[in-house]
């Protein structure tokens, strides 16, 4: 009685549909690129000195707005019109950063009414953490200034992983993955079809992401789009006041737990970043090459081997704490989880500074 009505035939198509409009559509959308020469020049901290088309992130956001038609009539019109909306923000700032590198105050500014559709429009803010920290009801105020943190966060910490070739795309079907599950447990049709689609979108975009000759990028377009994409589920993920989410989390206080989980790799790249930066007292929004993916491209010297490490070490912390929210109390299980960021936290540490001795050589 819980599940969605959604047949697998229909999750199939959704599927198929998402892949083949990607496969089809990035080559054109490549194709104007070279055409027009729509290039940014590359930075210091890009790994690829050569120009690659960026924009096909674009064709993610073009695949559900095409589709997200067909589901009006089962729907709150009102919510679909929100994402459509606010991602056509988010899309825009990405363009114009992979073309013209939009300055950080603007790119801030739109974010902020990206999420702000959601915050007044759908009333869409963490009001409760059900217990997490021991802590529940937010004071009027805080709730709105995490909300708000949380969506500038998400949005550009996933931003921010997209470094080396098939990361982000991999990352993305993972958490897709992870909320597609989610979604048909709680019977919500429109998030669900938006993850198959992106699924099989990510899957398309890797044959052309992973190529040497022909390479595409999905550019700010797609990483700003697809972690808009991953706040959205994550806020109707912690906010759902569903008993059916006890088939995924046995105690609500570990609902913002599996949230930080499913999205733990942006969290720690960007807050081992941040601290790194700081510890050296450099600027915390200075770019640098000293992100997860750089330390661990370092020793395996090859894309594709260093994305799957990474994803790898996503899939592992997803099990491990699913396995140990079902076997431990909440608080023990939380406990644990910070035990673990700190471990992770000192290892990236140790491992920047061999990377740095070992560049200095």
């Amino acid at each position: 009685m819980y599940f969605c009505p959604m047949t697998i035939s229909s999750l199939i198509v959704l599927l198929v549909y998402g892949f083949i409009f990607t496969w089809l559509s990035i080559p054109r959308v490549a194709e104007v690129v070279r055409k027009y020469k729509i290039f940014r020049k590359p930075s210091e901290r890009d790994l690829h000195w050569r120009f690659v088309p960026k924009l096909t992130g674009l064709s993610f956001y073009v695949a559900l707005l095409v589709v997200a038609f067909a589901f009006v009539p089962f729907v709150d019109v009102q919510r679909l019109i929100l994402v459509l909306g606010a991602g056509a923000i988010i899309v825009y700032v990405g363009i114009r950063d992979d073309i013209y590198q939009l300055r950080p105050i603007v790119k801030l500014a739109l974010q902020l009414v990206a999420v702000a559709f959601f915050a007044f429009g759908d009333d869409l803010i963490v009001r409760n953490f059900h217990g997490f920290l021991n802590i529940y009801e937010l004071p009027v105020g805080v709730d709105y200034f995490l909300t708000f943190f949380i969506g500038v966060f998400m949005i550009n910490a996933f931003n921010l992983c997209d470094g080396i070739d098939g990361l982000a795309a991999m990352l993305g079907i993972v958490i897709s993955v992870c909320y597609g599950a989610i979604f048909y447990i709680v019977s919500d049709y429109l998030f669900l079809s938006f993850c198959v689609i992106l699924i099989g979108c990510l899957f398309a975009f890797l044959r052309f992401n992973l190529p040497y000759k022909n390479k595409v990028f999905m550019g700010d377009t797609g990483s700003l789009f697809l972690g808009f994409i991953f706040y959205l589920f994550t806020m109707y993920f912690v906010t759902n006041e569903s008993v059916i989410l006890s088939v995924f989390v046995p105690h609500k206080s570990l609902l913002v737990l599996a949230a930080l989980c499913i999205f733990i790799v942006p969290i720690l790249d960007s807050g081992s970043v941040f601290f790194s930066r700081v510890w050296h007292k450099k600027s915390p929004f200075l770019p640098d090459n000293n992100h997860i993916h750089h330390l661990v491209l370092h020793f395996t010297k090859n894309h594709v081997m260093a994305s799957l490490l990474i994803v790898a070490g996503l899939t592992a912390t997803l099990v491990l704490f699913s396995q140990l929210a079902f076997s431990l109390t909440p608080d023990v299980t939380i406990f644990l989880f910070f035990v673990y960021l700190l471990i992770m936290y000192v290892l990236l540490y140790f491992l920047r500074r061999r990377v740095r001795k070992e560049n200095s050589r």
